[in-house]
């Protein structure tokens, strides 16, 4: 089943690396959450491990980004979607446009 990434509502389907999240917003920003868990493989020599966890991803208004598994970083909005980009990995929602039903989202500064 397909979801219209145009539809204005509370909360909706996004994808990123083949898992969905859903969206809401504060006075801060955005805040997606995983709506499953999240397998991640953390490369660390002999002390690699992996993580499946629901994840939270916060993208601010000052274009930082904060995830509950990959630490901080930052963010950014073209054209052609969105990213989240931190030390270790990065994020990319491909075609996908945050909206927040409140009106309250000039993230212009946040420009790739």
């Amino acid at each position: 089943m397909f979801l219209s990434f145009g539809a204005m509502a509370q909360e909706y389907d996004y994808v990123a690396d083949n898992h969905s999240w859903s969206l809401s917003c504060n006075q801060s920003g955005y805040v997606l959450r995983s709506q499953y868990p999240v397998t991640r493989f953390h490369e660390a020599g002999a002390a690699s491990s992996v993580t499946r966890q629901k994840e939270t991803l916060y993208l601010g208004r000052a274009c930082d980004a904060s995830s509950t598994v990959l630490g901080e970083g930052k963010w950014c909005w073209a054209n052609g979607g969105f990213f989240a980009e931190f030390a270790q990995a990065r994020m990319g929602f491909p075609r996908q446009e945050l909206v927040c039903p409140n009106n309250q989202n000039d993230f212009s500064g946040c420009s790739c």
